[in-house]
């Protein structure tokens, strides 16, 4: 029984004590008469998701689909203890106690469902053999699909490849230790690396690989054997999405007929990409994401790969990582098509190969350091009325996503930190040569100016600028934009500093209640004021 101190200084009268009392009790008496790992069915569906992951109808296919699990000593036991551990990350101790049963024997358990999971359930659902390629084509989404999908008339499957991290401890096998500690992480890890559809389905897993080992590397010993899986299932013409990392392994890929899709990198010498490799860029992320959510379910749903794996079960991690694989493959909702994934797909193709002639003008023109022609103005709900005012569908439609959109949030509360205003510069007397390059004939345009904070480089600012049609309405009223970040000069989509700006000024300064995120955080650190010399 839990009991308050009825000598201590709570404040509560007789009437809330008791109540608190048996309120505390019948919580404990329910979790102790609610689980019954013996018997699941006996369990509340709450309380078996919360401890396995999974619905009861989802934990009876698993035993239908392994009847081994049933016919072993350990009968379902080993399969909900094992489930247990990959979704809390508990030691195998700690789940003994909750089964009330030797951990020696729960070992065997565990290690029995792990074997029995990975001879007969991963087959099912996770491999080269478990998902032919038409499958795959069949599961590409409708903007891959429009990019990267057609190659001669003929549709192709299209994949994402990236690796993630498991953490590991530290080993007194020094070579262990210095194959599997990271420079770029400062930890000891190993690397499994996933192929994936668009839609979020796994299609295999490889690994674990050690730290020292880079993407490009991994790809290359994967598909330099003619006789390879991998090089048997993939044909020419197949469609790859990658990230940098894999740069140096295109060369390899594309003799093998494969069509790669990575972002750029900067040239030497340069300070921003051109408009062209910008827009591949932003072609290449709106579809690559798929992969990281892959990589966050594992993190949110498996706590498992959270924590640093001991060295003693570093043995079998990559099985679990396999069995987990599987278990999100047969269980979790595909990614689905968006409902403006069309119209997001028409502006992507219609701007794709549009110079961004505002960039080029301010470049030229060197507008970065003039003042005179620009007013400053701090932003009010009754000023700049003729911004015009966008609904949220139109800011995903400049952005092209919703990532530059959270982001601006973050950008307006570094704004605003200083004074609580919301500062823009603005010319009105719009310069006759820019509309003459421009193409612009109407009189009605006119140049917005901000300077946003670097989120990473306290001392960096982005010069953005917006080009305003008065006399249009909604998001045919911002006519182009730029910005000097390394991007700033696409036109397919645009950089979160340009975001920012339209955010504010045309949706959150007409809403009820825009705050800035996790406002608490600013008064948690002692920071010493800067004192002058």
């Amino acid at each position: 029984m839990l009991e308050l101190n009825s000598h201590s200084n709570t404040g509560l009268d007789s009437r809330t004590m008791v109540y608190t009392r048996l309120s505390a009790e019948t919580i404990l008496r329910h979790n102790i008469t609610g689980l019954d790992f013996i018997n699941i069915q006996n369990m509340d569906d709450r309380l078996v998701h919360h401890w396995l992951g999974f619905t009861k109808e989802q934990y009876q296919r698993i035993l239908n689909e392994v009847p081994q699990l049933l016919i072993k000593s350990s009968g379902p036991i080993g399969l909900t203890a094992y489930l247990m551990k990959l979704r809390t990350g508990d030691s195998n101790e700690r789940i003994s106690a909750l089964f009330n049963i030797p951990k020696r024997t729960l070992d065997g358990y565990v290690s029995e469902a792990r074997h029995l999971m990975y001879d007969y359930f991963v087959p099912r659902h996770l491999g080269l053999n478990h998902i032919n390629r038409q499958e795959i084509v069949d599961r590409t989404l409708l903007i891959p699909q429009g990019l990267f999908g057609s190659h001669n008339g003929e549709n192709k499957p299209v994949i994402i490849i990236d690796g993630t991290y498991c953490f590991i401890e530290k080993s007194s096998n020094y070579l262990y230790q210095k194959r599997t500690y990271s420079l770029h992480k400062y930890n000891n890890l190993v690397k499994p690396f996933m192929i994936v559809c668009t839609d979020g389905h796994i299609i295999d897993v490889m690994g674990p690989y050690p730290a020292t080992t880079s993407d490009a590397e991994i790809i290359n010993n994967e598909f330099r054997d003619p006789n390879s899986m991998l090089r048997q299932y993939f044909q020419a013409g197949d469609a790859f999405i990658l990230d940098r990392g894999f740069r140096d392994a295109l060369p390899l890929l594309n003799e093998c007929g494969y069509r790669t899709y990575v972002p750029p990198t900067l040239p030497e010498g340069e300070w921003q990409h051109s408009t062209l490799e910008a827009n591949n860029s932003r072609a290449v992320t709106i579809c690559r994401w798929v992969v990281e959510v892959v990589n966050g379910r594992f993190k949110r749903d498996f706590k498992l790969f959270r924590q640093e794996y001991f060295n003693t079960a570093s043995k079998h991690l990559m099985t679990d990582f396999e069995v987990a694989a599987s278990l999100l493959n047969a269980f979790h909702p595909p990614i689905t098509n968006r409902g403006d994934a069309g119209d997001i797909l028409q502006i992507i193709n219609e701007n794709m190969n549009r110079e961004n002639d505002l960039g080029y003008y301010v470049i030229r023109n060197n507008i970065n350091r003039r003042r005179a022609e620009f007013t400053r103005i701090h932003v009010q709900n009754d000023n700049l009325n003729d911004f015009p005012q966008l609904t949220h569908s139109d800011l995903i439609k400049v952005s092209l996503g919703i990532y530059q959109i959270k982001q601006a949030r973050s950008y307006y509360g570094e704004h605003i930190r200083q004074d609580g205003r919301y500062e823009i510069e603005v010319c009105r007397d719009t310069d006759s040569n820019l509309l003459r390059e421009l193409s612009i004939s109407t009189d009605s345009c006119w140049l917005l100016r901000g300077r946003i904070k670097s989120r990473r480089i306290s001392s960096k600012t982005y010069f953005t600028y917006i080009l305003v049609d008065s006399s249009l309405n909604g998001r045919e009223a911002i006519k182009q934009y730029y910005c000097n970040c390394l991007v700033g000069k696409r036109t397919v989509g645009c950089c979160c500093h340009i975001m920012s700006i339209i955010w504010y000024l045309g949706w959150a300064r007409h809403q009820q209640d825009v705050t800035p995120p996790a406002q608490f955080l600013d008064d948690i650190l002692i920071v010493y004021d800067e004192m002058d010399d």
